[in-house]
């Protein structure tokens, strides 16, 4: 029988990591660290990537608690060698790569007639080309393993609505992120690898906190546009990024995962 023909399906383990590794950029803080431990604790092991080397030993202790296996490597996301090289130290200690959260980012905001030319490539090369680079290189090592994978990408509403002056290099790296996202989506659909990304609202991160802490009346606007009327909690990006590392997402690539609160239904 067909199990959408009504045969009993166990899936009370779809969303288990167990035996899957991870590689997670920008896990040194923020999302970055709630993601790598999250997928910890549902049993991965996880290769902690960030420009930070010490941060990212701060969260190869929290994933080691859950019993997992985790290592730090240091690297910046702009830098073909450094990414090639993370890829290759994560193959060689913890055996291959399953999944990638491409979390890493930044801000550097300026009224588009202010912005300089270097704030704009800053970001657009962390942001788009930082994502860009991983998903190349653990693309490939997916296919040649011929296992397929997950491939989750960090975007943001910024890529979907327009959100406060001075962020036009920020909505233009977002909006690439999830541009491309679609497009290997298509491509790699025949390899079995899935490539998602998630587009959060304002979250309680450094990020946030910094910009509030230079214009504090930033925290209250953003709130004003969220039906919740609160910011996001980092344990709260650990569900959705879960659910499309696991196989509870199996049939679900090319798609976007809005965790904003209402934000951009309301808009």
């Amino acid at each position: 029988m067909n199990p959408s023909e009504g045969m009993l399906i166990d899936v009370k383990n779809i969303f288990d990591l167990s035996g899957k590794v991870a590689l997670v950029t920008g896990a040194g803080s923020g999302l970055g660290r709630g993601i790598a431990e999250g997928f910890a604790q549902f049993g991965a092991d996880v290769s902690i990537v960030d420009y930070n080397l010490e941060t990212a030993l701060e969260t190869v202790s929290f994933v080691e608690q859950h019993g997992t296996r985790a290592v730090a490597i240091k690297c910046d996301v702009t830098k073909v060698d450094q990414v090639k090289n993370a890829v290759t130290q994560t193959v060689q200690k913890i055996g291959k790569i399953d999944i990638l959260a491409a979390v890493a980012g930044i801000g550097d905001r300026n009224p588009a007639e202010k912005m300089t030319l270097e704030q704009w490539d800053r970001v657009i090369d962390v942001n788009l080309k930082g994502v860009w680079l991983f998903d190349q290189e653990v693309g490939k090592h997916m296919i040649e393993n011929g296992s397929g994978g997950s491939i989750i990408n960090m975007a943001s509403i910024a890529g979907i609505v327009g959100i406060t002056t001075g962020n036009a290099n920020y909505a233009a790296s977002k909006g690439g992120v999830i541009a491309l996202t679609r497009l290997l989506a298509i491509e790699w659909a025949k390899y079995n690898i899935r490539v998602n990304s998630i587009a959060p609202v304002q979250f309680k991160t450094a990020l946030i906190r910094n910009l509030v802490t230079q214009k504090p009346e930033t925290e209250q606007y953003f709130i004003n546009h969220i039906p919740m009327g609160r910011l996001g909690e980092v344990f709260e990006i650990v569900g959705p990024a879960v659910f499309l590392a696991s196989s509870a997402s199996s049939m679900v690539t090319g798609h976007l995962l809005v965790v904003d609160g209402g934000n951009t239904v309301a808009f």
